[in-house]
């Protein structure tokens, strides 16, 4: 059963989407920094947070409570794991702002990123972003670094993107290319198949780069052994679907 936190009566300009699974010890602190920047460059926005509620996990708490303070939170509520890319879907789906733009709820972008991306989606379809333009950021794990870089030189070089951080969760859409996109990654390889679908609707991209922290004692929850076939087995269909080949 999907529960909504409505809320509404404004026009929004940009929505903030962010999956939650286990974030307790990040969420509050996520939600706040974004509020407290977009309020003050005045922005008209919306958090959307896609919370996947588990027993023993304080996230939810701690997002209802933000929620409560800050009327630009809104929350979908979903009893069990159902995944990141199912969050990436559905939450999408219920964006009302002219631009999107995806993060993480472990503090690893930096709200005056997020802003700066918003202002530059202003004028592009899609703004990419880079983490990695200075090497691999402190705390970075190697084999994620090493197993990073190859998977975005392959889809650079297949799907001819010309960016260098795909699969970076972190970036800004306009929602009219996001309208109808079938998507159907349930785990992180999400963030590699709705940039590449994206880009097919898509007429002016570009890319910046952003500061990306590594929160210290965080397990991480993208696993190179589990998660890395998703995204060899992401390609391949891709690939071989000849009406993926085809620009819309």
């Amino acid at each position: 059963m999907v529960k909504y936190l409505e809320k509404g009566g404004r026009v929004i300009e940009v929505t903030v989407l962010i999956p939650a699974y286990k974030e307790s010890e990040y969420i509050t602190a996520t939600l706040s920094g974004i509020v407290e920047v977009f309020r003050s460059a005045s922005r008209r926005f919306e958090i959307i947070v896609v919370l996947d509620d588990v027993p023993g996990d304080e996230t939810g708490a701690r997002v209802f409570e933000a929620a409560r303070k800050f009327e630009e939170i809104r929350v979908i509520e979903r009893k069990g794991r159902r995944g990141v890319g199912d969050a990436i879907a559905v939450g999408a789906k219920q964006a009302t702002g002219d631009i999107v733009i995806v993060i993480m709820g472990d503090q690893s972008e930096d709200p005056r990123d997020v802003l700066k991306l918003a202002d530059k989606a202003r004028l592009y379809d899609i703004v990419f972003t880079s983490r990695f333009r200075e090497g691999r950021p402190q705390g970075y794990p190697r084999v994620k670094y090493l197993a990073n870089r190859i998977c975005n030189l392959s889809a650079r070089l297949v799907f001819r993107v010309p960016y260098s951080d795909i699969t970076n969760a972190f970036k800004a859409y306009r929602r009219n290319i996001l309208e109808d996109i079938n998507l159907t990654s349930k785990g992180f390889e999400i963030f590699l198949e709705l940039p590449l679908r994206a880009m097919r609707r898509a007429k002016r991209t570009t890319e910046i780069e952003v500061h990306h922290a590594v929160m210290k004692g965080k397990t991480p929850k993208l696993s190179v052994a589990r998660d890395g076939y998703r995204y060899l087995a992401l390609l391949i269909s891709l690939l071989t679907d000849v009406s993926f080949s085809k620009k819309e």
